[in-house]
């Protein structure tokens, strides 16, 4: 059977992308298994999550802690994607939300829509 001729689904996203930048801090553990703190980039960004670009490659799976601007409490994230090699000098880094918030990035996103899964 050819997949390529087969249609495919439709993906869903939990929400609409914003293209942003807004400069952030983070706080996580590298590929390595170290610290790190340094500051980023959020790039993409929807009422779950985002794409950042960071310094560092980012350790898959653990929970990244983000501050932007004066904030003093830090949302908390899971990465649930990091790029193996960096573009101009920075590694992309996908993350989701652990809590649900009403209000991220600055922006405050619509209620989500029903059936809309990924």
């Amino acid at each position: 059977m050819d997949l390529s001729t087969e249609a495919r689904p439709r993906e869903r996203r939990r929400g609409e992308r914003v293209l942003i930048r807004v400069a952030i801090q983070i706080n996580g553990t590298g590929k390595d298994g170290k610290p790190v703190h340094s500051p980023a980039e959020a790039v993409v960004v929807n009422r779950n999550g985002a794409l950042l670009r960071v310094p560092h490659p980012l350790k898959p799976g653990s929970t990244l802690e983000v501050y932007q601007g004066q904030e003093k409490q830090a949302k908390v994230f899971r990465i649930v994607w990091c790029s193996d090699r960096p573009r101009e000098g920075r590694h992309d880094v996908g993350i989701e939300l652990v809590e649900p918030c009403e209000e991220l990035w600055g922006i405050r996103f619509p209620p989500a829509q029903a059936g809309a899964t990924t």
